[in-house]
């Protein structure tokens, strides 16, 4: 009941505070009776006239587009589009303020004056826009009388989707896989392997027991399950943090330009990204990369997990070689991965750091320790614009 009347409240406002206006100005006149109380009253008659029009007025008549010119595709891209307004009266809007209801950040509101023009149309740029996933759902319009009394708005839904990608660098790929690729050993074609977990989802009949992953069913309060993966003459895997919010948004962009690299692709690799959950998708290979483009462009740094405690909840094969991709060595990662070596396999460590960063004295001290000549690391540096250092120096 109460949200009806507030409903009812929210639609009657301005026409009561009109009406309380105009009935204090007039009875000020008749009662009083002199010059100044009927010049008052004369004198609010046309604005007021006019704020009834306002309210009267068909505003959800207007046509209303968005024309995108320029959509961008990767981080740090130009976003251009125009709102165009028409309608089909000439009547004197004086102020309209519009503005574009999205997920975007800083999007202002935009005060136009068309008075009697039929057309208008408003530009809006963004000159650099970060990895993410953005909605324009829809626009508003608000009309204002001259003294600011009364106000109409209107919705005027009009949804458009778009995704930015990390951005994408040129990285030396067959020099970071020459790491791994002397102690890879294949899979064979038709040879499924059940020890590597790819996700999650819940149980369902039939399941092993052994399947069940007990700290997802604890936080979820339902059986989940793990799920394995089927890896065909699959030459190696990597298995990237995207946890750690140091360096988070370098992290991303070395993974998406290994993504859209043509040695990549040509060596068919797996790619395991640990995150929210364990993601790695098992479908065609082009879509395979367009789901993990999509997965980066929507990943978010988590700040009560460790890389350390979802990287030893992996099983791998014996056999297979692998790449770790992070940006903050540890002595207990160097330890599990060594752990995870057999004999003929290889690892190599990815420390992905801004450019110009190199190991700190503590992660020197752990690197240099290292006693196998199975495991490899490598700094890579990955320059990203201003804007998104800014973004990314709150994550650190």
């Amino acid at each position: 009941m109460k949200q009806y009347i507030k409903v009812i409240w929210n639609k009657c406002r301005d026409w009561f505070v009109l009406f309380c206006i105009f009935a204090a100005t007039f009875s000020y006149a008749m009662f009083q009776g002199g010059f100044v109380s009927w010049f008052l009253f004369y004198s609010f008659l046309p604005f007021g006239l006019y704020a009834v029009a306002v309210l009267s007025y068909p505003l959800k008549k207007w046509n209303v587009t968005r024309d995108v010119k320029l959509q961008p595709r990767f981080a740090g891209d130009h976003l251009s589009y125009d709102i165009h307004i028409t309608r089909s009266s000439a009547f004197p809007v004086y102020m309209a303020a519009v503005k574009e209801e999205s997920n975007l950040l800083d999007q202002e509101e935009r005060t136009i004056y068309p008075l009697f023009q039929r057309n208008a149309v408003i530009p809006y740029e963004r000159s650099f826009v970060e990895r993410g996933e953005y909605e324009l759902f829809t626009i508003s319009i608000e009309l204002s009388d001259l003294l600011g009394i009364v106000k109409k708005k209107a919705y005027y839904p009009l949804q458009q989707r778009f995704i930015v990608y990390p951005q994408t660098h040129e990285i030396d790929i067959q020099f970071l896989l020459a790491g791994i690729e002397e102690g890879k050993n294949e899979v064979s074609t038709g040879n499924q392997s059940t020890t590597l977990v790819t996700g999650i989802r819940e149980y369902q009949p039939g399941d092993r027991v052994g399947s069940i992953d007990w700290k997802a069913t604890a936080r979820k309060a339902t059986l989940i399950s793990k799920e394995f993966g089927h890896y065909h003459e699959r030459s190696m895997i990597i298995i990237a943090d995207v946890i750690n919010s140091l360096y988070f948004e370098e992290r991303m962009s070395f993974l998406a330009s290994m993504l859209i690299h043509e040695e990549t692709k040509r060596k068919k690799i797996d790619f395991l990204l640990a995150g929210d959950a364990l993601f790695s998708p098992k479908t065609s290979e082009q879509s395979e990369t367009d789901n993990l483009l999509y997965h980066l462009a929507r990943a978010q740094p988590i700040n009560n997990r460790a890389f350390e405690t979802e990287f030893k909840s992996i099983a791998l094969q014996k056999q297979h070689s692998f790449m770790v991709i992070v940006s903050q060595v540890t002595g207990t990662l160097i330890g599990q991965i060594q752990s995870k070596l057999s004999l003929h396999a290889k690892a190599s460590i990815i420390v992905v750091k801004d450019e110009g960063a190199g190991l700190s004295e503590e992660e020197t001290v752990i690197v240099n320790g290292i006693q196998s000549s199975a495991l490899t690391v490598e700094v890579v540096n990955i320059p990203l614009p201003l804007s998104s250092k800014g973004s990314e120096g709150r994550n650190k």
